[in-house]
């Protein structure tokens, strides 16, 4: 089982202690930073403590919070092995041999954390490691690509299939945060969590309460199946939300996370390291994914867009989408759409796919864009209306659809239509969920509007992509509810 490790840098002892008893619930164990500490009293820590205890004191180049003397470094680690922490984390390239022969086979974590890049040969580096007298090895790294994540990955699963000393391997930042939290599958003996949200210490840091209560994570293990959220920009997606809720709920051994990437190629590249059962697909990917996969059914062929893929055994990938389905199920229950005017504002994926949906039910669809020609490819793969973005004011409709990120946080206070544009009676949807109320559904409902928003179709869409994966009906009052609960308490979404 990967344990919990919180780090805790704390300037004073006392508040430190105070952290230990707070977090006690979440946490497996801390991890007391020396270098962050005024005046370190060890002693007084260790009789305090509430769970076990890791004690580093780093150098500013390994990710330390101030300059110690060498010396001072030394006496502080000897210290905290004559007295019995638990685990002791030593950098590898230190010199402070004497430390690691003191606490070799009782807890010494021999480190490297490198915030330029992924070390070249990383065998070599683990076999030096282990050659310390590591009980556990722990790696850091910073990525500058999925691939390197996925690089990772693969060498962890090696060093899990060899048998030597465990291995913790994090890939520091966004790219990285998988790696944060499926430490399980390659046996890795804990994970390090920061106590809340923007208290982490290091590049990725997770809150612990996310770590033990949304993920999971001291279940994963190489039998759980994971899924995730491909995109640019993932870290704020409530999908991980949804999903996880929903798995949960079913007492299915499955994990839904982060898969953030900065291009298609590396990502898929990567693919096979990452062992994935099934990823849903977000902006900018929704299109490009298409021509990687072996089989697409019928909606996502003819849209051009994909947002569900299910890897097969055998490692080929089939894709479907289901965010047009949200979109009919958010406007059924509300309107007629057999005849219906609706205009659509963008053309990525979401918006053919929704387009699709809409015509297939017998709407009358207009896709507006900035550029003309995207709406045209879009409408002509469809079968619907298009025109330029420009010229909404002099089109008559019902139902209208954002669809693009327009008015999403940061630029909350950006709208793709003007308020003068809208008119008592008619139906705006945004698909934009954070914030809930945009500017767009604000400025609607004041004009009389009914206004749906878009978590009901990120929720609707969730739902589905479940149902594709694990054949079970989704908990959908369950997600919802989870959904909200998340961001009612102010966390990020």
């Amino acid at each position: 089982m990967t344990r919990i490790c919180v780090t805790l840098a704390e300037s004073s002892n006392a508040t430190l202690i105070d952290r230990m008893v707070e977090l006690a619930p979440m946490a497996d164990l801390f991890e007391v930073r020396g270098d962050a500490l005024d005046d370190p009293d060890l002693l007084t820590l260790l009789r305090a403590k509430t769970r076990p205890l890791v004690f580093s004191c780093r150098l500013p180049a390994q990710g330390g919070l101030r300059a110690l003397p060498v010396e001072r470094r030394r006496r502080l680690l000897l210290e905290a092995v004559k007295r019995g922490y638990d685990y002791v984390d030593v950098e590898h390239d230190s010199g402070f041999t004497d430390v690691m022969i003191e606490k070799a086979g009782r807890g010494l974590i021999v480190s490297h954390h490198d915030f330029e890049g992924l070390p070249e040969d990383l065998d070599r580096l683990y076999v030096r490691m282990t050659a310390l007298g590591a009980d556990i090895v722990k790696l850091a790294v910073t990525p500058h690509s999925v691939a390197d994540v996925g690089r990772l990955c693969a060498f962890a699963s090696s060093v899990q299939r060899m048998g030597g000393p465990p291995l913790v391997a994090i890939a520091m930042g966004p790219l990285g945060t998988l790696t944060r939290l499926l430490g399980g599958r390659f046996d890795a003996p804990l994970t390090y969590a920061c106590p809340g949200t923007g208290q982490a210490v290091a590049p990725g840091q997770l809150p612990a309460s996310d770590l033990a209560m949304l993920y999971r994570v001291r279940s994963i293990s190489s039998r759980t199946r994971v899924y995730g959220v491909l995109g640019q920009d993932v870290q704020g997606s409530l999908s991980p939300v949804l999903h996880n809720n929903a798995f949960a709920a079913r007492g299915l051994d499955a994990v839904y996370v982060p898969l953030q990437a900065e291009a298609l190629d590396p990502f898929m590249r990567a693919l096979p390291s990452f062992e994935l059962s099934g990823f849903s697909v977000t902006r900018p990917y929704k299109l490009e994914m298409l021509a990687r996969l072996s089989e697409v059914d019928e909606a996502a062929a003819q849209a051009g867009s994909v947002n569900t893929v299910t890897v097969r055994p055998d490692g080929t990938l089939s894709g479907s989408t289901s965010d047009g389905l949200g979109v009919v199920a958010a406007l059924r229950r509300r309107v007629e759409l057999k005849g219906r005017p609706v205009l659509i504002v963008g053309a990525g994926g979401a918006a053919r796919s929704a387009a699709l949906a809409l015509v297939r039910r017998g709407a009358r669809v207009t896709v507006l864009a900035r550029r003309r020609e995207q709406a045209a490819e879009v409408a002509a793969a469809v079968g619907c209306e298009h025109g330029p973005l420009a010229g909404l004011p002099n089109r008559g409709w019902d139902v209208l659809i954002n669809a693009t990120p327009i008015g999403a946080a940061p630029d909350v206070d950006a709208t793709p239509v003007p308020a003068a544009l809208l008119r008592a009676g008619a139906l705006v949807f945004d698909m934009v969920y954070t914030p809930l109320e945009t500017r767009l559904l604000r400025e609607a409902r004041a004009a009389g509007c009914t206004a749906i928003d878009g978590l009901e179709l990120l929720v609707a869409q969730a739902a589905a992509q479940f149902e594709t994966w694990t054949g079970l009906e989704a908990p959908v009052d369950l997600m919802r509810d989870a959904a909200y609960e998340h961001l009612s308490v102010g966390a990020q979404p």
